[in-house]
């Protein structure tokens, strides 16, 4: 709720464009720092369910391989320096700054991951809380005594993310055991893990990037950042999926012996009791929040209004994509899910070019939401093809 009640200030401070400068840095942070973490994350999360009681290995081995793949990635931004100046209107300094903040965050989410799997809920919630606080109040602070625009909410993102990770590294060495030592055999078994969901990942993104830059080609930077904020508005229904995932991964991981027909059922049910409290934000929310709209923002982002049911639709059909990847994951059906995600690009972009094209940012949602609906289905049919009779 942070970031909402934030609004009113940001936008009276912040243009549209700001906004959309900004959208392309988190896009272009998410990007690198899927392609640093190799989902390495991930295979943690899936080896503590199996060797909790060894897991000082996996955890050690994790850490010292992102250190040193710090090395390689950050001597490539600074040989692209000389020759390019921006990014997508990004500086080429920031791009140097968010390979740094890609590895600060990879120690962070194994910590949240963890924290997740082990249902240790009140730290979790605790910690998201209070980066939240401290991020927007050095962007506050930035603004208004240092006059700065898009990079105030991005220094404040990189100064919490470098605390955060000297607390993270406390944790990890005093609950899960984290040393300087390496092992290759385990690093081959995590990728074996890993490295499917890596494309399916980076895919993810590609499906955020593909709203951004259809929008900016056929709309401008200024209908972006109309769009940009009533995302931020509809990620109050983000924050429903974002509270449920941590608990329906730990059920998943730690509750379910194996995924059988009547898992399967179990699984099923859940999933229409979640789909039907979806159905039920998407008929109230969209009245609530075009009611609060003139007191969270600047009357310049009044249109910001005409997005705000496509995007709280495409919020809870990528919240339901979410929801039924896990069991898969579980399963080890990870390639799977990549094949399923690449089937989702095609449909993707051939429903981004016919509805932006005609709609704008609103056929950008709508287009989203297709996707994603398309993308649960079949997790949800091969979820039932492989489970075990």
């Amino acid at each position: 709720m942070v970031p909402i009640l934030a609004l009113p200030f940001l936008t009276r401070y912040l243009t549209p464009t700001d906004y959309g400068i900004f959208t392309t840095f988190t896009v272009i942070s998410m990007f690198i720092g899927n392609l640093f973490r190799l989902e390495l994350n991930m295979a943690l999360k899936r080896e503590y369910v199996d060797h909790s009681g060894d897991f000082s290995q996996y955890i050690s081995t994790t850490f010292v391989f992102s250190t040193i793949m710090l090395v390689p990635y950050c001597l490539t931004v600074l040989v692209m320096m000389p020759f390019i100046s921006t990014i997508y209107g990004i500086p080429i300094l920031w791009i140097f700054l968010i390979v740094l903040l890609s590895y600060f965050r990879f120690q962070i989410i194994n910590l949240h991951h963890l924290w997740q799997i082990t249902n240790r809920a009140f730290p979790y919630g605790l910690w998201g809380l209070l980066a939240t606080v401290v991020i927007y109040s050095i962007t506050i602070f930035l603004i208004l005594y240092k006059g700065a625009d898009w990079q105030a909410r991005a220094w404040g993102e990189w100064l919490v993310g470098f605390i955060s990770l000297l607390i993270a590294l406390y944790y990890l060495r005093k609950q899960y055991g984290l040393k300087w030592a390496f092992n290759l055999s385990i690093l081959k078994k995590m990728c074996k893990y890993s490295l499917p969901l890596l494309p399916t990942t980076l895919m993810s993104y590609i499906f955020m990037v593909s709203d951004r830059v259809f929008i900016s080609e056929f709309s401008g930077l200024y209908e972006l950042g109309l769009y940009s904020v009533a995302l931020q508005l509809a990620a109050s229904v983000d924050l429903v999926f974002r509270a449920i995932l941590p608990a329906w991964e730990s059920w998943i991981f730690t509750q379910l012996a194996s995924v059988d027909s009547i898992t399967i059922r179990v699984i099923f049910k859940r999933l229409i009791v979640l789909s039907l409290l979806g159905c039920l934000m998407m008929l109230f929310l969209p009245q609530v929040l075009e009611f609060l709209m003139p007191y969270l923002t600047d009357k310049s982002f009044a249109l910001a209004e005409d997005f705000l049911f496509p995007c709280i639709l495409s919020v809870t059909c990528a919240g339901f994509f979410k929801l039924t990847k896990v069991p898969l994951v579980f399963m080890r059906r990870t390639t799977t899910v990549a094949y399923v995600n690449i089937s989702m690009i095609a449909i993707n972009f051939l429903f981004m070019y016919i509805f932006v094209s005609k709609w704008g940012a609103t056929g950008a949602a709508f287009a989203l939401a297709i996707t994603y609906t398309y993308g649960s289905m079949m997790q949800l049919y091969f979820m039932y093809k492989y489970s075990e009779d």
